[in-house]
């Protein structure tokens, strides 16, 4: 993501939320980039990042965390501890209706400098936010502009949306068209409410925009081959216009995404971004791609039912419940230590059915042989539909690297400790 944003010349935020690691953070913003930009879902993760963050500071990085939720006036307070060791300009919120506005002056209280604000745009996923066309839109920039309590502690910034209605598309060119139909709403308000209030003439606004299969979408222009992915970058194509416009705005683009990090299921089956291995190979996500795991172990196993089933340890809590539209199941077991799989990188079990602490193994449909056998207290590692919530309740990640010879594969190199609560 950082050499496709590099070479699109937009900026970039990653969403810490997927692993909330201060490790995998590191890798996201990379060594490079003199804007170190980062979105959080909880104040525990930016407690969690505020040393690295002091350390960037330090190092005459500029730092920008921007609370990814329209801010729930009980977090302000806290937020502002944070906030009271970063330099001014450090700390965003996002807003969407003007009674969040007033909580925000207990920050400035406690800094000494202003929150930046950006106003939480829904471009079509209904989830939060407001419509750039909305009374609620309008009265939210009179406030933030005109009303000189609330503009002595609440900067405005920009405008943020999420396209998590991406998730529905299934090639890459379905993404590319989604990420340009939200850069062109954005940057459209943008015009718009700079023609109506004069003091935003000169002002750079951010147009923050993205998730994961539309941001990712970006690196098959950068690595472009044969057949849908041969779209490539072109400033006289769709996206490249769009950017053009917003920078001929004097705004800055923003593409944000999370958990593009370690992908799961649900980003598989979106198709949206080329192979992490081979990029530049024009291939599509393969479930080798999936960085993310859940290890489980056998616990029992029915051979006399319909179809032979089995029992894991590990259910909602471990895994868990939020489907995937390419399979009826809620994860797929990795083909690791089952020596006779036939397929790459995954076995013939999915998790067929879940509940707490149960997780009920059949087999994926089409697939009936007998040669993948499972026995009592056999490690399985499985690939979740949706790696935000299946790592929540984990204290760590068990860190193994594939890039070390096979007979290594298994080896413990390394332990990131997760951040919990809120």
């Amino acid at each position: 993501m950082l050499e496709a944003c590099a070479a699109l010349d937009v900026a970039f935020r990653p969403h810490v939320k997927t692993h909330k690691t201060l490790e995998v953070t590191r890798l996201q913003v990379g060594e490079s980039l003199q804007d170190v930009k980062v979105v959080i879902s909880t104040v525990a993760e930016a407690e969690m990042l505020l040393e690295y963050l002091c350390e960037c500071q330090r190092n005459g990085r500029s730092v920008n965390v921007l609370y990814g939720v329209p801010i729930p006036p009980s977090a302000v307070r806290r937020l502002s501890e944070v906030g009271k060791q970063l330099s001014p300009g450090s700390v965003s919120v996002l807003v969407d209706h003007c009674d969040q506005l007033k909580h925000l002056g207990v920050f400035k209280e406690a800094t000494g400098y202003p929150l930046h604000v950006f106003i939480k745009i829904d471009t079509g996923y209904g989830r939060a936010g407001v419509v750039t066309e909305s009374s609620q839109f309008r009265q939210l920039l009179s406030h933030l502009l005109n009303d000189s309590d609330i503009s002595s502690h609440a900067k405005f910034s920009g405008l943020y949306s999420h396209s998590g209605h991406s998730y529905a598309g299934n090639t890459p060119s379905q993404a590319i068209d989604m990420l340009v139909k939200e850069i062109e709403s954005l940057a459209q308000a943008s015009t718009h409410l700079k023609s109506l209030h004069n003091d935003l003439l000169n002002q750079s606004l951010t147009l923050s925009v993205g998730a994961t299969p539309t941001a990712t979408s970006v690196q098959n222009l950068i690595h472009a081959a044969d057949g849908d992915r041969a779209t490539g970058y072109r400033e006289d194509n769709a996206l490249g216009r769009c950017i053009r416009t917003v920078k001929a705005n004097h705004d800055i683009l923003e593409l944000h995404a999370g958990v593009y990090a370690f992908l799961d299921l649900q980003q598989l089956a979106t198709q949206a971004s080329p192979s992490a291995a081979n990029p530049s190979a024009g291939l599509g996500l393969s479930i080798t791609d999936i960085a993310f795991t859940v290890l489980a172990e056998v616990v029992s196993f029915y051979e006399e039912r319909n179809t032979p089933e089995a029992l894991i340890a590990a259910g909602t809590l471990a895994l868990g419940r939020e489907a995937c539209k390419s399979y009826q199941g809620w994860g797929i077991v990795s083909s690791w230590g089952i020596g006779s799989s036939r397929l790459k990188g995954h076995s013939e079990w999915q998790i067929g059915r879940i509940s707490q602490e149960h997780g009920i193994l059949n087999k994926i449909v089409g697939f009936h042989s007998d040669a993948e056998t499972l026995s009592v207290g056999q490690k399985l590692r499985i690939f979740p539909n949706h790696a935000c919530v299946a790592g929540a309740l984990f204290g760590c990640y068990i860190v193994v690297d594939s890039d070390l010879p096979q007979s290594r594969n298994d080896e413990i190199v390394d332990v990131w400790v997760r951040c919990r609560g809120w």
